[in-house]
């Protein structure tokens, strides 16, 4: 009798759950890389959280969905640019190693090559006297 009220109510629960933890990852992501992020990515972050956490304020769940959707395509967007900004920074690292140590990139140095230490192969024979 009362199932297309139950279902409502539980997806407006589960929309509000969702955009609440898109609100707190992103205010952690902006937190965690305040130094990474220019101003202006900063602002685009912070104005989709104002509007998500008003949005959460309605009970309406149209507007907490499409509020949470900005949220997340905002964060996506900030949260590749600093995926692409560490990718090339680890490979330009890695490029500065390689140069540094005198190695042809994508050698491994020679400190690492295997080296027979004078280990030697055997098998342990049970003989019975």
């Amino acid at each position: 009798m009362h199932a297309d009220e139950d279902k409502a109510k539980k997806e407006e629960i589960e929309t509000r759950n969702e955009v609440d933890n898109a609100v707190y990852r992103t205010e952690k992501l902006v937190k965690d890389n305040a130094d990474k992020i220019s101003a202006d990515d900063k602002t685009k972050l912070e104005t989709a959280i104002a509007a998500a956490k008003e949005a959460l304020k309605g009970s309406d769940t149209a507007a907490i969905k499409a509020a949470g959707e900005k949220l997340n395509e905002a964060a996506q967007a900030i949260g590749a640019e600093l995926y692409k900004a560490a990718a090339a920074k680890a490979q330009a690292d890695k490029a500065g190693a390689g140069a540094a140590s005198g190695q042809p990139q994508g050698e491994a140095p020679k400190s690492e090559e295997k080296k027979d230490e004078g280990v030697i192969d055997a098998e342990v024979v049970d003989e019975k006297k």
